[in-house]
């Protein structure tokens, strides 16, 4: 039997429970789930025209590294409870030849602005199978976690994995620490 496999792909800045979400809808017709890490390398950030801010330093804090370590923990209650295999890769969507997954893979997107809407036709002008999910009445904003991270609130953390909460807030203070050394 082929091994039916889904790309669902973020900065993840950080990874949080609508996140979470899309991987536990995915797990049910999929056997492997492919996490792609884009702006993996932060010294290298594009702009696009559909996102204005994506490629700004203050809204990529987190280091790849980082960002596979929260979402390592974030897996933990899922990856108990779900027979799935999970793979997290970098991917970088301004380089497809560099994209490390099957022929045969599936990218799962949730359409919420003109940034989503331009990944999905980059994954269909790539020739791969696209699959638009249903994007939930209310948008939970890596950027909202970030404001609340900074303004040492805690109410960040009920919008994040129990598991990734301890790791959340180390790579924060780490990276604010190295940007304050800088």
């Amino acid at each position: 039997m082929t091994q039916r496999v889904a790309c669902f792909t973020g900065r993840f800045q950080p990874f949080h429970l609508q996140h979470l979400e899309v991987l536990s809808a995915l797990s049910h017709n999929f056997d492997l789930l492919i996490i792609g890490v884009t702006n993996p390398d932060l010294s290298d950030l594009q702009e696009h025209n559909a996102s204005l801010h994506r490629h700004t330093d203050k809204a990529n804090p987190f280091s790849y590294e980082s960002r596979v370590k929260i979402i390592q923990d974030s897996l933990t209650g899922l990856a108990q409870t779900e027979l799935i295999e999970f793979e997290i890769i970098p991917f970088d969507l301004t380089a497809p030849e560099s994209w490390k997954v099957p022929a045969e893979t599936v990218f799962a997107v949730r359409i919420f602005s003109p940034w989503e809407k331009s990944k999905l036709a980059l994954f269909s002008d790539q020739s791969f199978e696209t699959l638009e999910l249903p994007a939930p009445s209310k948008k939970l904003s890596a950027s909202d976690i970030r404001q609340s991270l900074a303004a040492n609130d805690s109410t960040w953390k009920s919008f994040v994995a129990a598991d990734a909460i301890d790791t959340i807030q180390t790579q924060w203070n780490h990276a604010m620490a190295t940007k304050v050394g800088a």
